[in-house]
Parts: structure tokens; C-alpha cells; sequence
């Protein structure tokens, strides 16, 4: 008998085109999780004459999960999670040479899509060895990233969910990216600016210590009673109220002060925040690979806080649809993936 190791887990994605219709997978991505299969067999709450159960338990619809896939975020990774977290269906511009450029502006009017994926993962000592878990229509429910004071690599923490899931093989002979360009947040910048046009222009300086970026999707999970061919099965996803949230954490300076002190401003002024992270890394012969964040925010609170004695504040955003800008969350990657997975 294979003994099982966790380190031989992997995450393995391949964007499938129905959402009941898994797929091979052609891409490990490097985090840690495990998909969690919960088949919610029931015993029925009855009397039958024992004090323990004899009728066998029935079947309601199963859940299935990846909680908290967590890693260090890489450029060529972020379409996946964009794809899957905030919308799907985006095609890159580019070349090899000049790298390739992915481009998500959601909306907010109206529903955008999602690319569904199957997930596969396992702690087996081989791909065959047939203890792995395999979900299908797998899509980001919470999509987060964080940046430490370190200033390492933006850290990935998103909790998908799936339509459905067996056990069984992974896709054999897929190895991760050995030298993969990270998302540095030493090579990060913040923008705050209060008027559409001007989003991208006034950099934060000399203040942001800390900052975590959330989506939270809070999508429904659509299951239809069409009969016994399709028992249990998990038709779509519908899409709830979507919440935007960022936390930046900053030292005292004159400017964030003066965006403190407006928490109590009424009516709450708007804001407009870039986020930019320009790499040293080529994503093609030529050109950088960079990642930029554009998102309308509102400041909500302020929390006051240490790092190492020193006193610093917490400023908590919450996004909003700009008719302006005509979005909420827009995000553009230039990276070296041609293609998702």
C-alpha cells in the first residue's frame, strides 16, 4: 500500500467549457488546499423502535469545496483566479515577444460569466494511485490577496466552490512553473485620488505598511428539480451583492491623516485607488510584467493600531459602482501566459 505524503499534494486546473463536464487538468497552481467532498448522507430524524439508527441514511445535494487556497501570488497565475473570481470569457492581446495582455473590467449593470474549472487534488505517492479528489465547475466564491510588511510576494487566500466532485486519478506529469515572476509588494504602488478622471495620478508615500484586497461573490447555488437525470446536479451559479473590500494599513503622515479625518465627512466623499505592481521580470523579450488594480472605494472606517510601537491606522474601504468609470473592479495583467489553462 502507497503511504501518502502532504507534500506530495498538488492543485491541479483546467478551465472546462460546461459547468458538469470535467476535464483534464493542464495547470498545478502553487497553493495550499484540499478540495473537501461533503455528501451530506442524512439519517432520517424518526422512531422505528432501537436507540440506534436502522434505516440507511439518504442523499441531499452535496457540497463541495476548496477552502483557503493559499500561496504566494505569480503573474501568470492571476488570470486563472481573475477568471474564475470576478469574470470570465477574456481573451489576451499580445505576443511572445511582447508578452500578453489580459484586461477584466466587471460589471456591475448586468451579470458577467465565470470560466468554470475542475480542480483536482490528492496526497498520493502517484497520480494513479486513485486517492485523489476531483471537483468540476469549480469557480471563486471569495477571492482575497494580502501584502505583509515583509513586502514578499502578495499572499493568495480564495475559497472556491463546485458543482460536484468524484475520486479518483489527477492528470499525470504536471509540473508547476520552477521559476515563476511573483507579485512583489516591494514593487507595489497605491494611488488615492477624488475624482474619476484623475485615478492612477497621486501615489501613497512613504505610508502603506500592510493591505488586503477581498471580493466577496456571495453566490447562490442553483439546483433544479428536472427529474431524476439530473438528481442533485448543480445547474449555475447566480451571482449575489458583490463586496469590494480593501484594508490598507499606514503610517501617520499629513496625507493619510487628511484622509482620516474625512470618515465622518457627509455626504462620504469618493474615492479612486490604483493599485500597480511593475515587475523586474520580463513577460515577454522586452517588456515588464506588471499588474494593476483600478477600483472606486468609499472609506468607512478607521482603526488605529501598532507595528513595533509605532502607531498607525487602518483605513477600510468598500467599492462601489462609478457610472464614470463604468465599473467597480477593473483589473489589467501583462504576463507570459498565452492562454488559460
Amino acid at each position: 500500500m502507497a503511504q501518502g505524503f502532504t507534500r506530495f499534494r498538488k492543485i491541479q486546473v483546467g478551465k472546462q467549457s460546461v459547468i458538469g463536464t470535467a476535464v483534464p487538468a493542464a495547470r498545478v497552481l502553487p497553493y495550499r488546499s484540499l478540495v473537501v467532498y461533503s455528501s451530506n448522507r442524512t439519517d432520517p430524524d424518526i422512531d422505528v423502535g432501537s436507540l440506534d439508527p436502522v434505516i440507511s441514511p439518504y442523499q441531499v445535494a452535496p457540497e463541495v469545496t476548496l477552502p483557503g487556497a493559499s500561496g504566494p501570488l505569480t503573474f501568470n497565475d492571476l488570470p486563472v483566479r481573475l477568471s474564475a473570481g470576478i469574470m470570465g470569457g477574456i481573451t489576451p492581446s499580445g505576443s511572445a515577444g511582447a508578452g500578453y495582455t489580459w484586461t477584466y473590467t466587471a460589471a456591475s449593470l448586468t451579470a458577467d460569466v465565470f470560466d468554470y474549472y475542475s480542480v483536482q487534488t490528492g496526497d498520493d505517492t502517484s497520480d494513479s494511485a486513485g486517492a485523489g479528489t476531483n471537483a468540476f465547475g469549480a469557480v471563486i466564491n471569495t477571492f482575497s490577496e494580502s501584502m505583509e510588511q515583509g513586502l514578499g510576494p502578495w499572499t493568495v487566500s480564495d475559497d472556491w466552490i463546485a458543482a460536484g466532485a468524484v475520486y479518483g486519478n489527477r492528470t499525470g506529469s504536471l509540473n508547476v512553473d520552477s521559476n515563476p515572476e511573483f507579485v512583489f509588494g516591494a514593487d507595489t504602488t497605491f494611488y488615492l485620488n477624488s475624482t474619476p478622471g484623475a485615478i492612477g495620478v497621486t501615489p501613497i508615500t512613504a505610508a502603506v505598511r500592510a493591505a488586503t484586497l477581498t471580493v466577496n461573490n456571495n453566490l447562490d447555488q442553483k439546483r433544479f428539480a428536472d427529474g431524476s437525470n439530473t438528481r442533485f446536479n448543480l445547474s449555475a451559479f447566480g451571482r449575489g451583492p458583490r463586496e469590494i473590500l480593501l484594508d490598507l494599513t499606514v503610517e501617520k503622515t499629513t496625507q493619510t491623516i487628511a484622509e482620516m479625518i474625512t470618515a465622518d465627512d457627509t455626504p462620504t466623499p469618493d474615492r479612486y485607488i490604483k493599485i500597480s505592481t511593475n515587475s523586474l521580470e520580463l513577460a515577454g523579450t522586452v517588456t515588464t510584467c506588471y499588474r494593476d488594480y483600478y477600483l472606486p472605494m468609499r472609506l468607512y472606517s478607521v482603526e488605529d493600531g501598532e507595528i513595533e510601537n509605532n502607531s498607525n491606522i487602518t483605513l477600510h474601504y468598500r467599492g462601489f459602482y462609478s457610472s464614470t468609470l463604468t465599473y467597480s473592479f477593473k483589473a489589467v495583467v501583462l504576463n507570459s501566459l498565452a492562454a488559460l489553462p
